[in-house]
C-alpha cells in the first residue's frame, strides 16, 4: 500500500512538471491580417427556360443531384454547387438531349431547351 502512495505521488508530482516543460516561453504570434474583407462564394444560378410546347423533365447528375420538371413555355432556376454536371433533358414522345456542362461559383447561366 505504501508502494502504491508513492507511486501516485511521484506521478502527481512529475505529470504538472513534465507540463510546464512542454510550455512555450514565447507568446504566439497572432495571425496575418489582411486590409481586404473575406470573400463571399455564392452559388451558381442556373435559368432554364423551356421554349417548346411539351412538358420538359430535365435531369443533372455531379456534384448535386437533381429533377427538374419545367412546364411548357416557363422557366425554372436552380441553385447548384460549382462542378461537372452531365444533363438530360427529354419530354413526351421526344429524343433525349443530352451533354456535359461545368457549373462554376459566383455565376449566373442561362439555358434554353427546345425538344421536338
Amino acid at each position: 500500500m505504501r508502494s502504491l502512495t508513492r507511486f501516485i505521488i511521484a506521478a502527481l508530482i512529475t505529470v504538472p512538471s513534465l507540463g510546464l516543460l512542454s510550455c512555450a516561453s514565447t507568446k504566439p504570434s497572432p495571425p496575418p491580417t489582411s486590409s481586404q474583407p473575406p470573400r463571399i462564394a455564392y452559388k451558381p444560378l442556373v435559368t432554364i427556360r423551356n421554349n417548346s410546347y411539351k412538358n420538359i423533365v430535365l435531369g443533372l447528375r455531379g456534384p448535386k443531384t437533381r429533377f427538374v420538371s419545367i412546364p411548357a413555355r416557363s422557366s425554372r432556376s436552380l441553385n447548384l454547387l460549382s462542378g461537372n454536371y452531365k444533363y438530360a433533358a427529354t419530354a413526351k414522345n421526344t429524343n433525349i438531349i443530352s451533354g456535359y456542362q461545368y457549373i462554376g461559383t459566383d455565376r449566373k447561366y442561362s439555358w434554353t431547351l427546345r425538344v421536338n
